[in-house]
């Protein structure tokens, strides 16, 4: 097995990468309005209900703007105070796996566990761009290893525990935080014949203390919508209207209609197999490893009903199959359940027999992946964003030697893992210290909003709802008016934010002081020829910060 020294050493090196993750500038439409969001909560502090811009929201439940707001109080407004709540969740969540793996099989086994979930790509990205899921993880895995505690110890510490994490789950994203636990469960319950776990009395009191957790934000959306039915409600998907039931939207809409496409606003028309090539890349390094250790468990377990647990295969396939069903396809969608796969991956692991030609071409292919993360690293740094990179040079070279040493020595289990495990750590050093600063010096909006706070503004406009990013990023909040509205102002030191296709109406009908271009690019959603150097500048268009 790895050595603890090893083992400690690279759960510290993937720390510091996350680290870094957590002061990169906040950027794309999902963070800058989750981030806005938070913002008014801490500007105003009414908890209960959400507002987006003065209009009332009904989208995602309140437990990451509140996690946001509270962190603005403690750290101040900053990307940083954005992100930090999420990656506790994200050690709560490898903390997590690691105690589900050793309580259903062994010490071991929840140490490596614990490992793949910390270095999985999923995990890393979701810190990054950081949404609701990444609270999500974490939660969900905790409320599972908590009610399988209590199904094997009969303590009821650990009965309330996971029903509250399952109502935080709930406060997170919805009743998804409720539906995995009861499939993992469920699952386990049903094959295994254990009718008396499936009605045990216990469970009414789980669902009471579910109501109790979700108490605050129920008042709070009926409230805000169902006693007020004309309240003007928005969307992060960008629909808006009136009279809808906040109760409804979230105990049924925002994920039912979501699977069942009941909503053609939330119908992307994606392929089947949307969620199977996500999880190809997302589970990386270990995404081979994973489908083999999927596919024995259950060879095993349909073998040996009577010895085998069913809680982590009800746990990802019955999710899998319902989320590639929907009509509504995110990558993110899927990491809920990865943190069960990393325990069966790990099991595989760890049974593994290197001495058999299976293995050993398994073990190959892991060595030939690690190599590809150095290359990867290698073209980043060297011809996509060679800029400022003398000293992620040193970092490559001294990872690329590492990772060959490993890879080279005899072969086993704990040099398989160390391989891949560095070879994905370079790939996240990469990404967070070179490819995200590197890429958000792109990103007009935010670049804009950080520049906007070198500037004597009394107050900023904008016509474009992608400007929640100046909430968090500037001293001031973007007003959001239509630029014939702007002919009402008659103070000086106003500021418009706009694309530069309005730039011509702003000089023909106001007065214009001066005008600052920022290059820009939608870099949440990016393609080869903004990566190619030598194209990159037919990619870009401009936003502009205008002073009238």
């Amino acid at each position: 097995m790895i050595s603890n020294k090893t083992y400690i050493g690279l759960f510290a090196l993937f720390t510091l990468v996350y680290f870094r993750g957590l002061f990169s500038v906040v950027y794309g439409i999902d963070g800058s309005i989750y981030a806005s969001i938070s913002k008014t909560i801490f500007e105003t502090n009414n908890w209960l209900e959400l507002y987006l811009k003065g209009n009332d929201y009904l989208d995602k439940p309140p437990l990451h703007f509140w996690l946001s707001a509270t962190s603005f109080k403690l750290f101040g407004v900053n990307s940083f105070a954005y992100k930090f709540p999420s990656f506790l969740f994200t050690i709560l969540g490898a903390f997590s796996t690691y105690k589900l793996g050793k309580l259903l099989y062994s010490k071991e086994i929840g140490k490596l566990s614990a490992l793949l979930f910390y270095s999985c790509f999923a995990i890393i990205l979701i810190n990054q761009d950081v949404r609701t899921d990444t609270i999500l993880v974490g939660i969900v895995v905790y409320s599972i290893w908590q009610l399988i505690a209590y199904l094997k110890t009969e303590k009821y510490i650990h009965l309330i525990i996971g029903f509250i994490g399952i109502g935080l789950a709930m406060l997170t994203k919805g009743p998804i935080g409720l539906m995995v636990p009861v499939l993992a469960l469920g699952t386990h319950f049903i094959i295994k014949k254990e009718w008396k776990n499936i009605f045990k009395w216990q469970w009414i009191l789980g669902i009471v203390i579910i109501a109790i957790v979700l108490f605050p934000m129920v008042w709070g959306l009926y409230h805000q919508f169902d006693l007020q039915p004309t309240n003007y409600f928005t969307l992060s998907s960008g629909m808006e209207g009136t009279g809808t039931s906040g109760l409804k939207f979230y105990f049924w809409d925002q994920s039912f209609g979501r699977l069942t496409g009941g909503n053609k606003e939330w119908n992307n028309h994606s392929s089947k197999l949307f969620f199977t090539h996500t999880y190809l890349w997302s589970f990386l390094p270990w995404s081979i490893l994973g489908i083999a250790g999927l596919f024995k468990q259950l060879k095993n377990s349909f073998k040996n009903i009577k010895t085998s647990e069913f809680y982590l295969v009800g746990a990802i396939i019955l999710p899998f199959i319902a989320f590639s069903m929907s009509q509504f396809h995110l990558p993110h969608y899927i990491y809920v359940f990865f943190p069960f796969w990393m325990i069966l991956t790990a099991k595989y692991i760890a049974e593994m027999n290197f001495n058999s030609f299976y293995s050993n071409i398994l073990n190959k292919t892991q060595g030939v992946l690690s190599i590809l993360f150095i290359g990867v690293s290698v073209l980043v740094v060297g011809y996509i964003f060679p800029d400022n990179a003398s000293v992620n040079w040193v970092v490559i070279i001294v990872f690329s030697f590492l990772i060959l040493y490993y890879i080279l020595k005899r072969k086993g289990m704990w040099q398989m893992v160390v391989s891949s495990s560095l070879g994905i750590l370079l790939i996240a050093f990469v990404f967070n210290f070179q490819f995200i600063p590197q890429i958000t010096k792109y990103d007009g909006f935010s670049q804009a909003a950080l520049f906007s706070k070198t500037l004597n503004v009394n107050n900023i406009y904008s016509n474009s709802e992608k400007s929640f990013i100046f909430d968090l990023h500037s001293n001031k909040t973007v007003i959001l008016k239509g630029l014939e509205e702007l002919k009402e102002l008659q103070n000086n030191n106003n500021y418009v934010f706009i694309e530069s296709k309005d730039l011509k109406f702003l000089q023909d009908n106001y007065s214009v002081k001066k005008v600052y271009t920022f290059k820009h690019y939608p870099i949440t959603n990016i393609r080869l020829p903004f990566l190619n150097p030598k194209t990159r500048k037919n990619t870009m268009e401009e936003v502009c910060l205008v002073e009238i």
